[in-house]
């Protein structure tokens, strides 16, 4: 769902390539070890310019959560696939194991997330991002169980499962090794097929 959508296609004023700049360090470096002059080596024009647009690192970086969470809500697509095949394609992605500047990506969100613990605004932004992504899983279910391809009461609470696996899975990749993932896939796989499908 999330790789349906172009956060920086066209890039329009300083606002989004002081954005697109803080994307690409908070990718190379982390949270921990991102700074304002990191970004600056990704911007073209002087650095003094994102300490006008920016007090800190965090401000920066709830900008562009912000931006990237507009970009989603505006662009992610219904799916055009059956929801008995896109759901395999959900499942796919919440256990795709990649080495790329994605998977970097989203190593840096997840220490985003932690910071959600203390800090008010990452909570609503992470609380708002949550409830998108559940709204689209719940529509996809609701579809299949529409269709008779899928048997759940309550769309709802197995979007909100998909989910927490999701977040699960995230997680257990920057904190443990693959096997434990590679065995969570195989039994959510039979969820899907057993519990979910009809």
């Amino acid at each position: 769902m999330i790789d349906e959508a172009t956060f920086f296609g066209e890039i329009s004023g300083t606002r989004e390539e002081i954005l697109e700049a803080t994307y690409y360090a908070l990718c190379e470096h982390g949270y921990a070890g991102l700074t304002v002059g990191k970004i600056g080596n990704y911007f073209d024009k002087s650095q003094s310019l994102i300490y006008h647009h920016y007090d800190d690192k965090d401000g920066l970086l709830l900008d562009l959560l912000e931006y990237m969470l507009e970009q989603l809500e505006r662009q992610v697509p219904f799916p055009e696939e059956p929801p008995e095949d896109y759901i395999d394609v959900v499942v796919d992605e919440i256990f795709d194991e990649t080495g790329s500047q994605d998977g970097a990506f989203t190593q840096a969100v997840i220490e985003l997330r932690a910071q959600s613990a203390h800090n008010e605004e990452y909570h609503e932004l992470f609380r708002r991002s949550d409830d998108f992504v559940r709204k689209q899983l719940t529509q996809i279910i609701r579809a299949g169980v529409d269709k008779g391809v899928f048997d759940v009461d309550d769309p709802k609470e197995s979007a909100a499962l998909f989910q927490t696996v999701l977040i699960g899975v995230q997680t257990e990749r920057l904190t443990a090794d693959t096997k434990t993932i590679a065995e969570s896939k195989a039994e959510f796989r039979r969820y899907v097929d057993t519990c979910l499908r009809s």
